[in-house]
């Protein structure tokens, strides 16, 4: 298993720090984490959004979009997904 922990700052988008090196408009990796600090949201393909704040557990499908919300670093660990995310292949 691979427990991973991801920290992004205020301004980071996935689309635009991960999807565009790696050409996808959206990630397709499935998650399961936790919030440790600052907020989020996950934006799905289908439209759904949602906002991801200290102490929440998470479970985003795979067909999504990301950003850190506010002025605050966002930190999570990651329980599924960690061992895709942002791989080079």
């Amino acid at each position: 298993m691979t427990i991973g922990r991801a920290t992004y700052e205020p301004g980071w988008k996935w689309s635009v720090h991960v999807g565009k090196a790696a050409g996808q408009k959206s990630c397709s990796v499935e998650h399961v984490g936790m919030v440790v600090s600052g907020r989020a949201t996950a934006a799905m393909d289908d439209g759904r959004i949602i906002e991801m704040r200290a102490g929440d557990v998470f479970y985003i499908a795979p067909g999504h979009d990301s950003w850190v919300l506010g002025e605050e670093p966002y930190v999570s660990l990651h329980f599924m997904g960690a061992g895709e995310y942002a791989k080079h292949k």
